[in-house]
């Protein structure tokens, strides 16, 4: 177990493109941190820079107190699992996961009680004299994880594990991944684009764009009260939905509708009288049984939950929304159903940044 320390970290390249704009986190031992972000945001570029497979150009890495900025990967005391999990072919599931610690000489009698001890955590047991072609590509997954496991490593690095699974297997390895976090006590770093992942695995995330730290926090934090308008953008499903209104007096006025404001959301904004700014309401904040008029397009039934997609004036791409209605629902194209939104959420129209109280 290990605490890690980013300070001041960038990454450019040779070709003065920069990735990775003065990254500084503080991982606790033990903690499960995830970075999430769409593909080029610079979250794989970090990892690999922790795992000194990149050279850090500006700042520092310290790990347990020491500076392994420019320490080669051998001495920094981690494992790393890849997307692509990067087994030897030739060799067994139980010669895969002993490998490393062959090269290092390790007591053979000691090899045999850890890889035993990781298959049975992984519930590989009775795949360890298989070759990685007669496994599925959860069970090869996880054959890659014990191998990390067997290092017993200061630090676990995952760059996005689960990508190349389908669904289900996704969702069981998921499972099995945050059970082995919480079995080993370790501390853990792992990379996704999937927010789904990120939810559901952090203690805290990291979400990234452009190479740059957009917000660090719990999931909830995230969820409920994000920075700016990227992070709540990427983070739900569906995304929030967004609209520009006016703040006049006590009311929020779009070309599409006017909203009476509470005496907390005015004090919220009002130094915003006369602006215009940034309203974000998620799906299953919008209810049924309010006063404005929403249209029907399409209906998702999802069993438990129904997603509505209409719009509030025909022809207008702005005034589009997605709404989440508990229930299973029967609307058809072209009905009217009156709707109010019961949490929203408010941007500066020219940062983009999230309005909170002064």
């Amino acid at each position: 177990m290990a605490k890690l320390t980013l300070s001041h970290i960038d990454k450019i390249y040779d070709n003065k493109v920069q990735a990775v704009y003065d990254f500084n986190m503080e991982v606790e031992d033990g903690e499960f941190i995830v970075l999430v972000g769409p593909s080029g945001c610079g979250k794989s570029t970090t990892l690999r820079m922790i795992a000194g497979l990149e050279d850090i150009t500006n700042g520092k890495l310290i790990l347990d107190g020491q500076d392994i900025t420019a320490a080669p990967p051998k001495d920094r005391d981690m494992a790393m699992v890849f997307q692509n999990y990067a087994l030897y072919g030739h060799m067994t599931v139980y010669e895969n996961m002993a490998f490393s610690l062959t090269l290092r000489k390790e007591d053979p009698n000691l090899i045999h009680k850890k890889v035993l001890a990781a298959a049975d955590i992984l519930d590989l047991s009775s795949q360890l004299n298989k070759k990685p072609s007669q496994l599925s590509g959860g069970q090869r997954q996880r054959v890659a994880m014990g191998r990390s496991i067997v290092r017993n490593p200061k630090l676990f690095l995952f760059d996005e594990p689960l990508s190349n699974l389908d669904a289900k297997l996704r969702s069981s390895t998921r499972r099995e991944i945050l059970l082995l976090h919480k079995r080993l006590g370790a501390t853990m770093l792992y990379v996704t684009h999937d927010q789904t992942e990120a939810l559901t695995l952090a203690d805290r995330i990291v979400c990234m764009s452009m190479g740059r730290v957009q917000q660090i926090g719990t999931p909830l934090e995230l969820y409920d009260t994000p920075a700016n308008l990227f992070v709540a953008s990427f983070i739900g499903l569906p995304p929030m939905n967004f609209f520009t209104v006016l703040v006049s007096g006590d009311e929020l006025i779009s070309p599409f509708f006017t909203i009476y404001m509470s005496p907390e959301q005015k004090q919220l904004l009002s130094e915003y009288q006369g602006k215009h700014v940034t309203l974000g309401v998620r799906p299953e904040n919008v209810e049924e049984g309010g006063v404005v008029p929403l249209v029907v397009g399409t209906n998702e039934n999802l069993g438990m939950n129904t997603l509505v997609h209409g719009h509030f004036a025909e022809g207008n791409p702005e005034s589009r929304i997605t709404c989440k209605f508990k229930g299973w629902c029967d609307y058809k194209k072209g009905d009217v159903v009156k709707v109010t939104f019961n949490k929203m959420h408010f941007f500066d129209k020219e940062t983009g940044n999230r309005i909170v109280k002064a």
